[in-house]
């Protein structure tokens, strides 16, 4: 992946991660039980947007293909998400410990509720399988909110 290409691969992660946070603190800050709607709707938003979403597809090819981009998204994950969502929260950036405990759920819930949404864009994006690959968002959204949301809350 060139230089340029790396860079917009990690601005439109910093905007799936700020949108994220946001969705998350709003959530927090209001119904709870909305919160993974609200995660996924956020999430769902930038990969359908056409401007985003090769930049994106790029950093998860390069994450699957080489160790740099892999390490490169896990660094996002682990540091800038995070981060970005105890800001959202709190006004200071948080680690995965720290924001499983802000919910009351084990770190390992965070990750099994990220590998649902990542395996919808594996599906949906890259393998175009059907039917996620056609179904709209907010079908989508209905069918994995409920399991998101156990992982979330507990």
């Amino acid at each position: 992946m060139s230089r340029a290409a790396e860079k917009e691969g990690m601005e439109a992660l910093s905007s799936l991660g700020a949108g994220l946070a946001q969705a998350g603190a709003a959530s927090l800050g209001g119904p709870r039980e909305q919160l993974a709607e609200s995660l996924l709707r956020s999430a769902l938003a930038r990969w359908e947007d056409p401007e985003v979403r090769p930049k994106l597809l790029a950093t998860l090819a390069a994450a699957t293909t080489s160790k740099e981009g892999a390490e490169q998204l896990r660094a996002f994950l682990y540091s800038q998400l995070f981060a970005q969502v105890g800001i959202a929260l709190k006004d200071t950036p948080m680690d995965i410990e720290q924001v499983a405990e802000t919910l009351g759920v084990p770190a390992i819930n965070i990750n099994a509720a990220a590998a649902q949404v990542w395996g919808v864009v594996l599906y949906r994006y890259v393998l175009g399988m059907e039917p996620i690959a056609s179904a709209s968002p907010d079908e989508l959204i209905e069918l994995l909110s409920p399991t998101i949301q156990r992982y979330l809350l507990g």
